[in-house]
């Protein structure tokens, strides 16, 4: 059954919609058009004027989000829920608008509705796992105002504003492939993880620029606040959305990198490896200011000073059938080196399918396998959690998550895609987890994701 909140009717509204446009979208692919629909009706007119704001110098972008994810064996809770992330946007080419070459502004406003305000992490019981719905949800939200400019024939670009440099470092579109990463980037990367850096949609003050000293290769360097207050807020003038109340420190990450997927190649890739360092003082998981433990003894966390991992990534086209298919395959690491970051190692590897069968050239399939391996202070403080409350038993140390979905392409810019999902030993690191449980040693989740794009 799916779940739709009674304080959010504009979910309601958009599925009972889906459910109408449906049938309308088969027939459309099964029956026969005399005229291009693009050229007649609605559609005809949506185009005609989009195409005139793109030679003045405007893009409208945009999508909408829907996922249906229920945990269906294992793992904290059995439950289900729908949930929706609505996005809105638009680029401004400024060497069209205001005669400023290569520069543009890029503005967007996301929205997420339907589903649990904490996310949905703790029906698993993983951290890690699910983060397209981990939160903060029911939230309307600034994500990017920037603005950038590329020089020197493109070799050299910079952004500024409100934006999050996970947007531009560690990052791979394969990822959003799949409901259990990040789709911007590895998934350790961000807060509550390995920095206080935030995930998309939430945005921050910060700048990246690249230079580009061959055509296959870059170099990247960024800085930003770490401020994870912005979390709990809409991000926008008021709550302090504009203002560095909050931050922790500075996030600082360089990335360097090589790439054959913007130079006409027929087997695509790109290699890199990358460095960051977050200023904040991070909170010890495990022991007080006094060196006792905080689940027996109370009182304020230790402070451990600043964290920083370097990670690595690849990913590479490893066989193609004509334009529309190809397969990729991709493999990702990040490793802590300073402090005492939650994860201390971090490994992906998975395969992404374009153009899965003849006649599909649009449907994916992929397939994802993540290992992680958590701090011993992590493992420690819920270790000493149970003991607190009468157990013995231990949590492992380690976390294996595991997805493959497939997707399939109803009509132009509309996809649905089906997925399943394993997680093996939840790590319950989690703050709506009191007391973990470490008789779960695994969670079976299903949905599926329903997107448009435009």
């Amino acid at each position: 059954m799916i779940v739709f909140h009674q304080r959010h009717p504009r979910a309601l509204a958009l599925a009972a919609a889906l459910v109408g446009i449906l049938p309308a979208i088969a027939s459309a692919q099964t029956t026969p058009q005399t005229t291009p629909q693009s050229e007649v009706g609605p559609l005809h007119a949506i185009a005609a004027a989009e195409q005139s704001l793109h030679q003045s110098g405007i893009d409208i972008t945009g999508y909408y989000e829907g996922n249906l994810y229920a945990n269906v064996s294992g793992g904290m809770k059995r439950a289900n829920v729908y949930f929706s992330d609505l996005a809105f946007g638009a680029n401004f080419d400024l060497a069209k608008l205001a005669d400023i070459p290569g520069a543009t502004i890029d503005f967007s406003i996301d929205s997420r509705f339907g589903g649990f305000p904490q996310g949905v992490n703790d029906l698993t019981g993983s951290s890690v796992g699910f983060l397209g719905g981990a939160g903060p949800d029911n939230h309307t939200r600034l994500t990017q105002l920037t603005f950038g400019q590329k020089l020197a024939g493109g070799a050299f670009s910079y952004v500024v504003g409100r934006t999050t440099l996970a947007n531009y470092f560690g990052t791979s579109s394969l990822y959003c492939q799949f409901e259990s990463s990040l789709c911007s980037n590895l998934v350790p990367f961000n807060w509550s993880a390995d920095s206080n850096e935030p995930f998309y949609p939430i945005a921050v003050w910060g700048g990246e620029m690249e230079l580009d000293p061959t055509p296959r290769t870059y170099m990247k360097l960024g800085v930003s606040e770490s401020n994870p207050s912005q979390y709990g807020g809409g991000g926008f003038p008021w709550n302090d959305g504009w203002s560095f109340q909050g931050a922790t420190g500075a996030f600082v990450p360089v990335e360097f990198g090589y790439t054959t997927e913007a130079d006409g190649s027929s087997m695509p890739g790109r290699y890199d490896v990358g460095f960051y360092y977050d200023s904040s003082d991070f909170a010890d998981a495990r022991y007080t200011a006094t060196g006792g433990k905080l689940a027996f003894a109370g009182g304020n966390p230790a402070l451990d000073g600043a964290q920083s991992v370097i990670y690595l990534q690849a990913q590479q086209v490893l066989w193609r059938d004509g334009a529309a298919r190809r397969l990729w395959g991709f493999a990702a690491g990040q490793f802590a080196v300073e402090g005492h970051a939650p994860v201390t190692a971090y490994y992906q590897i998975g395969a992404v399918m374009q153009g899965t069968f003849p006649g599909r050239p649009h449907d994916t399939a992929g397939i994802s396998a993540a290992y992680y391996v958590f701090n011993p202070r992590v493992t420690g403080a819920l270790d000493d959690t149970i003991a607190a409350h009468g157990g013995a038993e231990h949590m492992s140390n380690t976390e294996e998550i595991f997805e493959a979905n497939y997707g399939i392409a109803l009509w132009h810019g509309i996809a649905l895609k089906p997925y399943i999902d394993v997680t093996l030993n939840p790590d319950q690191f989690l703050f709506d987890i009191p007391v973990p449980n470490p008789n779960i040693r695994h969670a079976v989740a299903v949905g599926t994701q329903l997107n448009f794009g435009f």
